[in-house]
């Protein structure tokens, strides 16, 4: 059988050394991307969404994110640290927004750059591409990568409502690589580096969905930078002004579950959580539920906040920011808020880079690209899984059965990895009727009752 199209990478790593192939993980994945293998887990890049859920399960701490080496930064003339508000949401109030930006200029960056000083013009980019499909009612904001991802492996009907538009990082690395070429620097010699709470955006920088050039260089694990930047607050005696700290009350909880309501008009869902998300997405394929609108989707709880990258509770992060929203709005209304030179408005250009021109569905359930053969697996996938035992227990190292009967046709897998249908010995089989029950039908290992050999052939 010809190799599978490999169309998706994922930025998630599996420490063997920890790993005790305990199928937690496996269990909780919601698009059945892990298998244990060798008594570890392994991911499928075809199929991984890096929502980050198998993170927060392990028992064991064996699965981690991998981030690029800090040293890269140093490859640069001008280092830029692409910040979101989600980063300063992680300090006690105490620590102020520019002695935390001090810190994070001494440990070598020298420029700093908010990721929400673009959230002008997404708004602008989203209600562009929502006045251009009239024909759409539903329309799925891209701001996490995770629920496009998830989307394209899981629910294929729904990629056209996904507004086709790359993420602010994207959009801000530009303007501020823009702006510094225009005051002379060369672009090779310039670095941004985008500070990520979560595994999506790793990804999303990495492998994008929209197949175009970034200029993020690097991304920064926020858990890493958060540690180094508190250690040395306390010795931030000469505090730095960002390159540009314009942001409006409204910006500031952009990344915030809820967050892009403000700064549109009309009917608005938002919805946070996986297991949410995913109900939410199964009842707008099946039509369950009329949604006309901007949906926006976190997969993590509460939003960016939630991330698995971030350090502290996401309820107390996320109130973190509100309080620093209102001080900005206060400034705001003061009038003696900064207000900088910069020009928002949305350029041709910026429409060319930030548009996705497809998203394409990526099935987890394609088995062939030649439709006859897909369907001839389909039915065999279908007589295998009969032939299993049904109770989901995981100790095959697939997920479920019916996981384990597509890995069988893909060729990953043999029947007689099926603890129920290897077994070696009454005692055994009597083992296995303590714990599942008579309802369980044990078969022998090198034919079952049903005709089936070791590979799920008749």
């Amino acid at each position: 059988m010809p190799s599978e199209e490999t169309y998706f990478k994922h930025s998630l790593r599996v420490n063997d050394y920890l790993c005790q192939g305990c199928t937690t993980c496996m269990r909780t994945c919601p698009t059945r991307a892990i298998r244990i293998r060798g008594g570890k887990a392994i991911i499928s890049d075809n199929k991984c969404v890096d929502c980050g859920e198998c993170i927060k399960v392990c028992p064991h701490k064996a699965i981690y994110i991998k981030q690029d080496d800090f040293g890269l930064l140093f490859n640069y003339k001008y280092r830029v640290c692409l910040v979101p508000t989600t980063f300063i949401g992680q300090f006690e109030e105490k620590y102020k927004t520019r002695a935390i930006y001090s810190c994070i200029k001494k440990l070598g960056f020298t420029h700093i750059y908010e990721v929400e000083h673009e959230v002008s013009r997404m708004v602008d980019l989203y209600n562009l591409y929502m006045d251009e499909h009239p024909e759409l009612t539903t329309f799925i904001s891209p701001y996490c990568p995770a629920v496009t991802r998830l989307i394209q492996v899981r629910f294929p009907s729904l990629v056209d409502n996904v507004i086709h538009v790359r993420a602010p990082l994207e959009l801000a690395s530009r303007v501020i690589t823009k702006r510094l070429m225009d005051e002379g620097a060369s672009r090779p010699s310039i670095g941004v580096f985008y500070v990520t709470p979560c595994a999506a955006k790793i990804a999303a920088v990495k492998y994008p969905v929209s197949g175009k050039e970034t200029y993020v260089s690097g991304v920064i694990n926020m858990d890493f930078l958060y540690n180094k930047v508190l250690l040395m607050l306390h010795d931030s005696d000469k505090l730095t002004q960002p390159i540009n700290h314009t942001l409006s009350s409204r910006d500031v909880l952009w990344p915030l579950s809820g967050g892009e309501a403000p700064h549109f008009r009309g009917a608005h869902y938002a919805v946070d959580g996986l297991r949410n998300v995913l109900e939410f997405l199964e009842k707008l394929e099946d039509e369950a539920v009329d949604a006309p609108g901007l949906v926006e989707m976190r997969i993590c709880d509460q939003g960016c906040v939630g991330g698995v990258l971030t350090t502290n509770n996401r309820f107390v992060a996320r109130k973190r920011l509100e309080y620093r929203a209102r001080l900005f709005e206060r400034l705001e209304h003061s009038k003696i808020r900064e207000t900088g030179s910069d020009d928002c408005s949305l350029t041709d250009e910026m429409v060319d880079v930030m548009t996705i021109p497809e998203i394409k569905p990526r099935s987890i359930y394609k088995l062939n690209d030649d439709f006859a053969e897909a369907f001839k697996m389909a039915e065999r996938m279908k007589k295998i899984e009969k032939a299993l035992p049904g109770v989901n227990c995981s100790a095959c190292g697939a997920p479920s059965c019916a996981a384990l009967a597509e890995d069988i046709v893909r060729g990953d897998a043999g029947i007689d990895t099926c603890i129920f249908i290897n077994r070696h010995s009454q005692a055994s089989e009597d083992a296995i009727r303590s714990i599942w029950g008579d309802r369980v039908k044990t078969k022998e290992i090198n034919k079952d009752n049903n005709g089936y050999d070791s590979q799920g052939n008749h």
